[in-house]
């Protein structure tokens, strides 16, 4: 369900590529009638929103008993809560999609939440640390803000309204 939501705000950014001439006529609302009006290509869209696509990684250090034992119920009754523990950092992943120039990016807020530590890795390799400007449980959204050298290539957003079931749609990340 999360996925799905991303996916469908990164199918909004991608619709405002969609007024090509080519990419027009398949959006027609006919039925395609021979094969090759069926064969399309999305590589022109994934090439221009690739480099607005980004991966986002979360980090913290949490507490963790050395061994998985100490976890149990039952050993626990016998034993007490006083265990050795170390620490681990827990980690995520997930991706995200730049929609200003100055570096304001939304992704998935599942990805964040609870990370004390977040970086984003652009196409070209770049990585910066980020921070969480807005955050939204409830939808699952969360905007992030970098501060890169230069500007950013953001994704074109499109009208939602002009969306209808059977539009063709992809999702990049």
């Amino acid at each position: 369900m999360r996925l799905t939501r991303f996916a469908v705000l990164l199918s909004l950014a991608v619709f405002g590529f969609f007024q090509q001439d080519l990419v027009q006529q398949a959006l027609a609302q006919t039925v395609p009638s021979s094969r090759g009006e069926l064969r399309l290509t999305f590589a022109p869209i994934v090439k221009k929103v690739t480099p607005s696509v980004v991966n986002v990684y979360g980090a913290r250090v949490e507490k963790a008993p050395l061994n998985p034992l100490f976890n149990d119920p039952v050993f626990r009754q016998f034993f007490g809560n006083q265990f050795p523990q170390q620490d681990r950092v827990r980690r995520s992943a997930g991706s995200g999609v730049i929609v200003d120039p100055s570096g304001l990016i939304v992704t998935n807020h599942h990805v964040i939440e609870g990370m004390t530590e977040l970086r984003v890795s652009l196409a070209d390799k770049r990585e910066f640390a980020a921070d969480v400007l807005v955050r939204d449980p409830r939808s699952d959204l969360a905007v992030l803000r970098i501060k890169p050298e230069g500007g950013l290539q953001a994704i074109e957003l499109g009208d939602a309204d002009k969306l209808e079931v059977g539009d063709f749609v992809i999702a990049v990340g």
